[in-house]
Parts: C-alpha cells; structure tokens; sequence
C-alpha cells in the first residue's frame, strides 16, 4: 500500500496536464508496453543490449527520448528475463516463483514510459494539433 502510495504522489502532478493528454498519453503507453511486451515474448532470448556496455551507459545519459527509449528496452528485457525464470525455477525449489514481484519490474517500466510519453505531449511532441 505505501508503494502505491509514493506513486500516487508521484503520478498526481501529472494531473496539471490534463485530461485529454494524459487519456492520449495512457493509450500510447498501453501500445508501446503491449508491443514491446509481445515482441519480447516472440523474440529468441538475450536481445536486450545490457546496461553495462558502452551503448548502454549512453541510452542512460538521454534524457527525454532517451529514457522512453530506455525504458522501452528495460520493458523488453525485464519481460524476458520473467519468462526465463518461470520456466526455469523447478517445482520444488526452495525459491518459488512469485509473479507479483517479478512482475514489479514491467509495472515500473510502464509507470517510466507514461511519464515520458505525458512529457513529450505536454512539450507538443505528440505531431498532432488541437
């Protein structure tokens, strides 16, 4: 409860946008997070480019784009990397899997890339006009 909480907090001056951004901005989330999150299902393992490279450490240092770009590919391998250990953990391992919190990852990664897309439709990066 105090996890939703802080990102309730988080998430409410986002309400100083307004309505019909934020609307546009949630179905562009639930696009980018159901492609990227099929893509990641279909795709053969290891795609994602880790965190530790040079390009890596590079997409880090982006800020608007870059983080939605970011994010998009923490999606894909958080979302891989789920589905490996739930094939993988044996039935009478000592760790069961728990798909509340190995699904905490891809939560956040979609709570990251709302904000970022709410960000770059608030700048009029959407390429639609009222």
């Amino acid at each position: 409860m105090v996890h939703s909480g802080v990102i309730g907090v988080v998430l409410a001056p986002l309400c100083l946008l307004g309505g019909p951004l934020l609307i546009r901005a949630s179905y562009m989330t639930a696009g980018v997070v159901g492609g990227l999150s099929a893509i990641a299902c279909c795709a053969p393992r290891s795609m994602f480019v880790p965190a530790t490279t040079a390009l890596g450490a590079g997409l880090y240092s982006m800020s608007l784009y870059g983080g939605l770009l970011l994010f998009s590919g923490f999606l894909l391998y958080d979302t891989q990397r789920i589905i490996k250990y739930a094939e993988t953990v044996p039935p009478n391992s000592v760790h069961k899997y728990d798909p509340i919190n190995a699904g905490m990852s891809i939560y956040m990664d979609t709570i990251n890339i709302f904000i970022r897309i709410a960000q770059i439709l608030a700048m009029g990066g959407g390429g639609r006009r009222k």
